[in-house]
Formats: structure tokens, C-alpha cells, sequence
């Protein structure tokens, strides 16, 4: 009976030190967005993120980003993409909902969901709209 205890106290030591080990998740907004126009007319605003599910690595991830300009509001939805392993910079295209975005200072707002949870948040990062 002890050396079954020992055992599995030895198992649990080994499983909980792969868990801390393994890459966590990460998400962050790029501070620059570029305003994207068609035939004059601002349609979106595209913003840079870098995400990582970490270790393993779902087949694909579903992100979501938000930017908020004075009285204008937008949004990308969520958007399923694949899942190469590792860090990968997204530009998703955030199309307003209320009044027209311009060059300028915004916020920022994204969700990472890595397979079945939501694995990053970043809420309110300052980026630059240029043109």
C-alpha cells in the first residue's frame, strides 16, 4: 500500500510539473491599426494581433477584436483561424457597427479562445488608426 501511495505521488509530482511547464497561452494587440478605404470611403479598420495557444496547440482558435473611437464602435466577431502551433500575427478587420472610424488615437479590446476555452483577454489597449 505505500509504495502504491509513493507511486502515485510521484505521478501527480510529474503531471502537475508538465502543466506548469508547458507554454501558457498569449495574446497581445499591436499599438499600430490602419484604416482601410474603399473607393474614399473608410470601410474597417485593420488591427495586428499576436496570438499563441501555447502547447498543444488546437487546430484552430477563434479570435474576436474590438475598437471603440470616441462615439464609434466596432468589431471583428468571433473568427475561427487555423492553429499553426506557435506564435502567429493575425490582421483582422474590425468593421464598424456605429459612425465611421478615422485616423486617430482608439482602444482596443480582443478574446482568445484556444480549443474549448477562453484562453486571453486583453481589454482597452491605446493603438494609433493611420492611414
Amino acid at each position: 500500500m505505500r509504495h502504491r501511495i509513493l507511486l502515485v505521488g510521484t505521478i501527480l509530482v510529474f503531471a502537475l510539473g508538465a502543466v506548469v511547464l508547458a507554454d501558457p497561452p498569449t495574446l497581445s494587440i499591436g499599438q499600430q491599426a490602419t484604416l482601410e478605404r474603399l473607393q474614399g470611403f473608410p470601410v474597417d479598420v485593420l488591427v495586428t494581433v499576436v496570438v499563441d495557444c501555447g502547447d498543444p496547440a488546437p487546430g484552430e482558435f477563434e479570435l474576436e477584436v474590438d475598437v471603440r473611437q470616441g462615439d464609434t464602435v466596432g468589431t471583428s466577431g468571433g473568427v475561427f483561424i487555423p492553429a499553426t502551433g506557435g506564435r502567429q500575427v493575425v490582421d483582422l478587420p474590425v468593421f464598424p457597427v456605429s459612425g465611421e472610424f478615422a485616423a486617430g488615437d482608439a482602444n482596443a479590446s480582443a478574446a482568445l479562445v484556444c480549443g474549448a476555452l477562453t484562453e486571453g483577454l486583453e481589454l482597452g489597449a491605446t493603438i494609433k488608426i493611420t492611414e
